[in-house]
């Protein structure tokens, strides 16, 4: 039976998303990097106080299961008597902590009222740089966690007004940009001390009973609404599959993913134990990241509009393997190169969810795709790091064609936006020659699969390149008679003396001023019977500049 009248938990429901929406713009606007105030690979959530989440700013599906995990970690190293009002807590260690991978900070504020800890205000952001083999931290071949950068378990960041120097200085010595990395983590401090406040008043406004209440009732409404949902589609299992180009080690040895989806009545378990040991190279997801896709999956599935809250969580269950797969690694297996392979991950829980509640086909996307250009700039005399995380043409969905190639440059599948040309030429020594489409790239069918595109960059300055990608050998397939999409590259200086092509997870190359660095994003695959797409579709798809005239003869057959 419900104990908070139904007007009062919509208000403190609608307060919550007020609240980590008005963290989440703090943070943008005070970002020092091109990271946060451009790219906004960031997020902020409200927990209680046992790291339940109660209410998320989900800028990017990854960071959906990072906060419980790494509130509850810090719980174990400070337990909350000895903690203070004020104080404020950073993690990025990914195997003490949600924490994705090391470039990724969580900054945790403890909630006080009436001396006791009612909740937690936090965030989470990529940072510039916290050391590593290359400009960036990320490098797509780190054989073992500590290639990745600086690793810092839970720790006290700040307390009594101040901040604790000798951490403070720690990092700043691990990074090549420690303005950036300082400047953005501060960022993230004020943005849980705005949460802490907002909070603050809505406890003081209704009082802890009614609040502490309200949070429970808030996750087991979530709860029901998926569970209900889950108990309408009919019973039954599936399977499916889905392969990495490679770990960035063994170039010619694909990694394999699975999941087996089985529904019950209302219960839902996904057990990815049938996927590969983990790998010498950086693609090893933890747990968290594993249910953060989950997550996402079942969302798209049952609701778009589903609070992101801990009921969530609590409706469904994931087998992440034994132990020592790419789902369940142990340390010290290096995991930068997560985003690729979370991106499978979602695809595939898709993919079996789509098929299992309604029949629906979900075709492969193009890929996703982070860069780092770094080195020190000869005109400022400072080091920087140009990062951007690149997407591409998405796969088509029954009754939807996949999302085009200006659709991927504005929102990334991983829900991150690309960084406005105007921006990375004045603040990082390069000049776009080329930004477009490419035309066919998309997998003709009944629903297209969304185009890629293509940027080149003129190297006005020496840099040093390392990338974390894929679908560069492994095709973007249709689905339900649809066709593949096109694969992605790399190319340095295409058309030109010393062309060279770049495995999509590399190391550190270096190039020289004058270099055109050309990165070609894949195109998603279609849906359904290419013979029965209309036609008035494909003649907006030939002026629109998404197909051409060879690829509207040759698939979709005379007008």
């Amino acid at each position: 039976m419900s104990t908070v009248d139904p007007i009062t938990l919509q208000v403190v429901a609608s307060n919550l998303s007020g609240i980590v929406n008005e963290m989440q713009m703090s943070l943008y606007r005070t970002g020092f990097s091109t990271i946060i105030r451009e790219s906004h690979d960031a997020s902020c959530a409200i927990l209680d106080a046992r790291g339940r989440q109660a209410g998320q700013y989900v800028a990017s599906y990854t960071h959906g299961g990072t906060f419980g995990p790494s509130i509850r970690e810090l719980l174990r190293w400070y337990p909350p008597e000895t903690m203070e009002r004020g104080d404020v807590y950073i993690v990025n260690h990914p195997y003490f902590s949600g924490s994705p991978h090391a470039m990724d900070l969580l900054v945790m504020t403890p909630v006080f009222f009436e001396r006791e800890i009612v909740a937690f205000s936090s965030s989470i952001a990529h940072k510039s740089d916290i050391g590593g083999m290359v400009p960036g931290s990320g490098s797509g071949r780190a054989r073992e966690l500590y290639q990745e950068g600086t690793h810092i378990p839970p720790t006290l960041y700040f307390r009594h007004g101040r901040f604790v120097r000798e951490v403070v200085e720690i990092i700043r010595a691990n990074s090549r940009t420690p303005d950036l990395v300082i400047g953005d983590t501060n960022g993230q401090l004020g943005s849980t001390l705005v949460g802490e406040a907002r909070l603050l008043k809505l406890f003081e406004k209704y009082g802890k009973a009614t609040m502490l209440a309200a949070f429970e009732e808030l996750f087991e409404k979530t709860r029901q609404r998926v569970k209900a949902a889950i108990a309408s589609w009919p019973d039954g299992e599936t399977t499916q599959e889905s392969y990495l180009d490679n770990d960035g080690i063994h170039l010619d040895r694909p990694v394999r993913l699975q999941v087996k989806v089985a529904k019950r009545g209302d219960c839902l378990h996904l057990d990815f134990t049938g996927s590969d040991p983990q790998t010498e190279g950086p693609v090893n997801v933890t747990p968290p990241l594993v249910r953060a896709a989950c997550f996402y999956a079942i969302t798209a599935v049952v609701d778009p509009m589903l609070p992101p809250n801990h009921g969530l969580e609590a409706a469904f269950e994931v087998d992440f393997g034994p132990p020592g797969t790419i789902t369940n690694p142990v340390p010290p297996a290096p995991l930068t190169g997560y985003s690729a392979t979370a991106s499978r991950i979602l695809e595939m829980v898709l993919q079996a969810l789509s098929r299992l509640s309604v029949g629906a086909h979900v075709a492969g996307s193009g890929g996703n795709f982070t860069f780092m250009l770094g080195t020190r700039s000869n005109r400022s005399g400072t080091a920087y790091v140009q990062y951007e995380i690149v997407s591409s043409g998405s796969g088509a969905v029954t009754g939807v064609d996949g999302g085009t190639g200006w659709y991927g440059a504005r929102r990334s599948t991983a829900g991150i936006s690309l960084p406005a040309v105007e921006i990375l030429e004045s603040e990082f020594p390069v000049r776009l020659t080329a930004f477009e489409h490419i035309p066919g790239s998309g997998g003709p069918g009944q629903f297209r699969g969304g185009p890629g595109f293509v940027r080149e960059y003129l190297m006005l300055e020496p840099a040093r390149f390392s990338s974390r990608g894929d679908r560069f050998v492994q095709i973007p397939a249709g689905a339900g008679g649809g066709l593949p999409g096109r694969l992605g590259a790399t190319i340095v200086n295409p058309g030109r003396s010393g062309e060279r092509r770049i495995p999509a997870r590399s190391g550190d190359v270096y190039l020289e001023a004058g270099d055109i660095l050309r990165l070609e994003m894949g195109g998603g695959g279609g849906v359904g019977d290419p013979q029965l797409r209309d036609r008035s579709r494909v003649l907006a798809d030939l002026e629109d500049g998404f197909i051409t005239p060879e690829q509207a003869r040759a698939a979709y057959g005379p007008a």
